[in-house]
């Protein structure tokens, strides 16, 4: 835990300054941008190792606890299409008509799953082997920081739901943890 605070504070001390630098190439507003995506993607690797904050931290900043699940070509593709995703789950949460609907875990069919989704198909009533099944009808993987675990868990989320979801395509996993550390 310490080690990941005095990560967060030394972020803050090197992005801090750059804020505004007349010195550096791009307008004010350019350079806030590269200094909030440094920020996210050191913060979204900080907070847990996981995988998706790695790879999108600096795209998704602080909405990266949303993403939960994902399939490598959209974690690699438009990573606008990854903000899309957060936000429209901040706004616009899943639903149980939305449960109704969908036959996997990705109820808006984006290539994503996010909180919101595993909680709507919860309200849903779907027991935990209907989840497990509709998380593996994505064909992505899952990737919950413990924090995320937790949170989920006290909303609601069976810990075997939680469980079996790291080992949901975990070679898929493997690979883009391997590709995003390249």
């Amino acid at each position: 835990m310490q080690r990941k605070i005095a990560v967060l504070v030394l972020t803050g001390f090197m992005v801090g300054p750059l804020a505004g630098c007349e010195s550096l190439p791009g307008t004010k507003e350019q350079q806030a941008a590269a200094g909030g995506g440094v920020a996210g993607a050191v913060i979204g690797s900080a907070i847990g190792d996981g995988v998706i904050a790695t790879v999108l931290g600096g795209v998704l900043g602080a909405g990266a606890g949303y993403m939960i699940g994902a399939n490598s070509d959209k974690l690699f593709g438009n990573k606008e299409d990854a903000s899309k995703a957060v936000k429209s789950a901040q706004s616009n949460p899943a639903t149980v008509e939305d449960v109704k609907k969908s036959k996997t875990a990705d109820l808006n069919s984006d290539g994503f799953v996010t909180t919101d989704e595993l909680l709507a198909m919860d309200k849903a009533g779907l027991n935990d082997k209907q989840m497990i099944a509709r998380l593996e009808a994505t064909n992505q993987f899952f990737d919950l920081t413990a924090a995320q675990e937790e949170n989920l868990a006290s909303q609601g989320i069976s810990r075997n739901v939680l469980k079996e979801m790291r080992t949901i395509n975990s070679d898929e996993r493997q690979s883009v943890l391997s590709r995003a550390r390249k």
